[in-house]
């Protein structure tokens, strides 16, 4: 798994600046030592492909998800949103288990995973950044946005983000659907 130091070196900060989170806020949480230093240290993107946005502290991310929606269900309070997809769904870390999801709005609020930790989502971004310039290389600029991609780049994402977390890929999660979407050469 990527630290946060060595995420900030591969980050690509000049493209997709970065979002901190308040240390004394962020402490309070039951999380793991290595989420919290990787939230404190490094932060996250203020955004990133495929179309995820994180706000920062000042912005309501850092927070339990009950705080920043204040009509959600208690059984929320688990959560601590960081950001949310390009459907305005809510990213999420799990407080019990560290582990990265986003809530489907669309489907009753169904929990959507997309990764085992903030670490293995940040080494996933910057893999799906390297998979967005290759593709670009080989099928033109708008390959991203039409979803454009070669079966041979398709399995090389497909096997960076497995080897990333293997969990990654599992059925109806957030890198498989996002995979499924791409038109097959």
């Amino acid at each position: 798994m990527i630290t946060a130091k060595e995420f900030l070196g591969k980050w690509k900060k000049e493209t997709y600046g970065l979002v901190d989170f308040d240390e004394k806020v962020i402490e309070l949480f039951s999380l793991s030592r290595e989420t919290k230093d990787f939230l404190i240290k490094a932060g996250f993107p203020e955004s990133s492909p495929p179309f995820l946005t994180f706000e920062s502290s000042t912005k309501g991310g850092g927070v339990r998800l009950t705080e920043k929606y204040e009509d959600a269900e208690e059984e929320y309070s688990k959560f601590i949103y960081v950001g949310f997809t390009g459907n305005g769904d809510p990213i999420c870390i799990d407080e019990e288990n560290d582990e990265v999801l986003y809530f489907d709005n669309e489907n009753d609020n169904e929990e959507i995973f997309i990764n085992s930790s903030i670490s293995q989502l940040a080494e996933s971004m910057i893999a799906y950044v390297d998979f967005i310039e290759k593709i670009k290389d080989v099928n033109g600029k708008k390959a991203f946005l039409e979803r454009n991609a070669t079966k041979d780049l398709l399995s090389w994402i497909a096997n960076r983000l497995e080897k990333i977390d293997s969990d990654s890929l599992i059925q109806g999660s957030f890198w498989e659907e996002e995979l499924s979407n791409y038109n097959k050469q």
